[in-house]
């Protein structure tokens, strides 16, 4: 059906302008505006296209424009509270413009179309994502650091990764550093300044340590990126919970 392949343009399209912001966020964390500009002056007109081959009725423009309305003060508010970036906020938005309707391809999406709103599966579905991070995180620390010091670094192996002092990645919050001669580890990442850096590689000039665990402090981006592939192939999973608790 022309359907599917218009609605597969679209997600496509869509994949790789979240896939290179995601690249942008992890690198600069920074997205330029230019990004999103583009991809609205790409998914408007497709828009219109998909309005008049699909022969949506007026009931479907206002739902559209609706839920348009909900994302962009939903995108907002949770900006406007610290909740994630403003290139996070961006991103919602150009996706409920980019989607004004769930897409719908074959027999996609196979559990539901949550509550018909796709930019709020997305949320949704980034939110629900982040934990399986944790147990990507677990099984990668176990295949690297195997089960020696799982029992002291438990908590580590689910946040965390062992980083070499000498070479601390961009972007990545300490959970062991050097406060003074003490040596403390934290539960929650704290972000290295030169003087901690400097400390440590003293200290590893010395022979007294040689790698740190560390936190990656990633961008809400990958997860709603994730979450966009979970809309479009499964669904909304926190509708689907609930429709089979309740």
């Amino acid at each position: 059906m022309i359907s599917d392949v218009l609605f597969s343009v679209k997600v496509l399209i869509a994949f790789l302008f979240l896939t290179y912001t995601c690249k942008l966020d992890l690198k600069e964390r920074r997205v330029p505006n230019r990004i999103w500009k583009y991809m609205l002056s790409i998914f408007i007109p497709l828009d219109i296209v998909e309005f008049l081959v699909l022969n949506y009725n007026l009931n479907l423009v206002l739902f559209s424009i609706l839920q348009f309305l909900l994302i962009f003060g939903l995108a907002y508010f949770l900006y406007y509270i610290g909740a994630y970036g403003g290139a996070d906020a961006k991103a919602l938005m150009s996706l409920a413009v980019a989607f004004p309707i769930y897409p719908k391809i074959l027999v996609f999406p196979i559990l539901n179309s949550g509550f018909g709103v796709f930019s709020f599966s997305v949320l949704s579905n980034s939110v629900i994502s982040a934990p399986l991070l944790l147990i990507y995180m677990f099984l990668r620390n176990l295949a690297n650091e195997g089960f020696k010091n799982i029992k002291k670094d438990f908590f580590y192996y689910f946040i965390g990764v062992r980083v070499d002092v000498k070479n601390i990645p961009k972007f990545y919050n300490l959970l062991e550093y050097f406060e003074g001669n003490e040596f403390k580890r934290v539960k929650r990442g704290v972000e290295p300044d030169l003087k901690m850096i400097s400390k440590l590689k003293r200290e590893a000039e010395k022979g007294n340590i040689d790698k740190v665990w560390a936190t990656p402090a990633l961008p809400f981006l990958i997860f709603i990126t994730i979450g966009f592939l979970i809309s479009v192939f499964l669904g909304d999973l926190l509708v689907w919970v609930l429709s089979n608790l309740l």
